[in-house]
């Protein structure tokens, strides 16, 4: 019987305390006999008794822990009947040459091999779904899974479900039925609406128990401020921004904060502009690289093969790869959070990638430093280029242990497994790897949080020495008031002492103070922060824009923001 159905007609019969085959619950007081009556109940109507038992536990005849008990017992026993019932009808059919035809040894292995890999799978909907119970545990036992196997599963489904009918009917007691009645009626069509409902349901737990992995590591992730999307990351900026913009201006006065970008460095800034800013001896020296514009000319593809033998030429004769034995760095000369950022180690990786180049990009010069950091700077009223923070990149490695796959690897290590698609995308061809004990798989080479970087509040390598390094490299910066360097110094030591330093990359203005990403951090000092550097943001803007820097509309911004869209690789994986 459908259990909606035995909970319409139970709802009637349980208010007189009897069960399915007449058993009167009033004439028994002792717990042992209520749970056998409810057992036996069980083997003659199964759902019709687990809602009686509810309905009884609700209104007080019978305590709920021998309802669920009784009743859990009672559907356990005749499940396993049920398997008893196929595995002898199987011995008497052994023997039958018409079973035999029909239903070959073949066939029976087949049947079994799915009910060993996934039949509990087949147990689980059946106890959901009532009519599917006699079909899958005869099934079961006529075709020789193993009894154990089938007892614990069966076991299990019971655990799970019968509190959640007998418990959940003994809380509510009958005012669910009446509820649901009145909602969409008694008729046959109530029967209708109430399977489809079942049905998305255990499609929507389906889902969710083969997912139950990430949805696990989503709720980790949510839980940490530096996971956080960006609106939640601006949501307790929200009043403060609105305030300063109400005093200051927004758009106009944002974009005229660094003037050496057409909109301050708000979406697609020029790197190989901003760094031009900065002393060569500071800089990790690069190429521009401006592709022929899109055509439907047949010449255009010779071009573009042009293009790239320029570019390769030109590369060789800075003999920055030494013949390819060091790499060389290929990203979008307008990127975002480090988006597309190649480490290429040979010619025929970089021909492949300016096949599909459409925009200017530019080849830096790889270094090979061991300590990378995010510099904010700002510009104070005097003039003078300050320190504001710094943020250590800490590059994601997994140790092998000689028997585990890189993947196993990542999937298992607590911090890994929070960004572990990032990893697997990028590092699908070498998954299966078995990495030997000891050795270091780097799994990120852009200091990008989103492409897996470890981002931690560097406050302790600030030395007065970094600071006279960053005031003499702002020192000539003109137009560049505001914003973060990535700079990659040799080690530890030498960026203590403001020593070797090479600026990979310039951001503008909405470019973040990004130790604000220490998983230590919590919203509320992440907050503080970016109120901080944001106020300076606006202090600066407004400066700019009395010393006549126009800025830009926030409608030409967004336009620039689309033009940037359409024309930028957004789903390119960094290395």
């Amino acid at each position: 019987m459908h259990l909606l159905a035995a909970l319409a007609e139970t709802s009637e019969t349980a208010a007189h305390h009897v069960l399915p085959g007449g058993l009167d619950l009033s004439a028994i007081s002792d717990p042992w006999l209520q749970g056998l009556a409810l057992a036996l109940g069980t083997l003659i109507l199964e759902d019709t008794t687990a809602i009686a038992a509810g309905l009884l536990a609700h209104d007080g005849t019978i305590p709920l822990l021998v309802a669920m008990l009784g009743t859990g017992i009672g559907i356990f026993v005749g499940d396993l009947g049920l398997y008893g019932l196929g595995a002898l009808a199987a011995r008497g059919a052994s023997g039958t040459a018409w079973i035999r035809r029909r239903l070959p040894v073949t066939s029976l292995e087949r049947m079994r091999a799915w009910f060993g890999s996934g039949g509990w799978r087949a147990i689980a909907i059946a106890r959901v779904v009532s009519g599917l119970r006699l079909p899958v545990y005869l099934g079961a036992g006529f075709v020789g899974v193993g009894f154990g196997r089938f007892a614990a599963w069966t076991a299990l489904a019971v655990a799970l479900w019968t509190p959640i009918v007998v418990g959940g009917t003994a809380l509510v007691g009958g005012s669910l039925i009446r509820a649901f009645e009145r909602r969409f009626g008694s008729g046959w069509h109530n029967l209708v609406i109430a399977l489809v409902l079942a049905i998305v349901l255990l499609h929507l737990l389906r889902v969710a128990w083969r997912r139950r992995r990430s949805i696990r590591l989503a709720a980790v992730r949510a839980t940490r401020f530096e996971f956080a999307p960006t609106w939640v990351t601006y949501l307790g900026l929200l009043p403060f921004l609105a305030r300063m913009s109400l005093r200051h201006g927004f758009a106009r006065t944002l974009t005229a904060v660094n003037p050496c970008w057409p909109d301050g460095g708000v979406i697609g800034e020029s790197k190989s502009v901003g760094l031009r800013l900065f002393p060569e001896d500071a800089v990790a020296p690069v190429l521009r690289l401006d592709p022929p514009a899109a055509s439907e000319q047949p010449d255009h593809s010779a071009a573009h093969d042009a293009f790239i033998d320029d570019a390769l030429a030109r590369l060789a004769a800075t003999g920055w790869t030494d013949s390819w034995r060091n790499p060389v760095v290929a990203k979008p000369d307008a990127g975002q959070r480090g988006v597309a950022v190649k480490v290429v180690r040979d010619e025929d990786r970089l021909r492949a990638i300016l096949r599909e180049v459409r925009t200017p990009w530019i080849l830096q010069r790889f270094e090979p430093g061991a300590c990378e950091v995010g510099l904010f700077l700002i510009r104070d009223a005097a003039g003078v280029m300050r320190l504001f923070s710094i943020c250590e990149k800490r590059f994601p490695h997994a140790v092998g242990d000689g028997t585990s796959t890189l993947e196993e690897l990542i999937r298992r290590d607590p911090r890994l497994r929070l960004q572990e698609t990032v990893f697997l995308r990028r590092l699908a061809s070498r998954l299966t790897e078995v990495i030997p004990a000891g050795e270091r798989v780097r799994l990120a080479n852009a200091g990008n949080h989103v492409q897996g970087c470890l981002f931690v509040d560097g406050e302790r390598l600030r030395t007065p020495e970094l600071e006279a390094w960053v005031m003499r490299i702002g020192a000539d910066a003109r137009g560049f008031h505001y914003g973060r360097l990535d700079v990659r110094f040799p080690d530890e030591v030498a960026c203590l002492r403001g020593e070797g330093g090479r600026i990979l990359d310039v951001n503008g203005v909405v470019s973040e103070s990004t130790n604000m990403y220490d998983p230590s951090w919590g919203a509320l000092r992440a907050w503080r922060l970016m109120r901080a550097h944001w106020g300076e943001a606006f202090r600066i803007g407004a400066a700019n824009r009395r010393a006549g820097i126009a800025g830009m509309t926030l409608r030409e911004v967004l336009r620039r923001r689309r033009v940037w869209r359409e024309s930028a690789p957004l789903d390119a994986l960094a290395d």
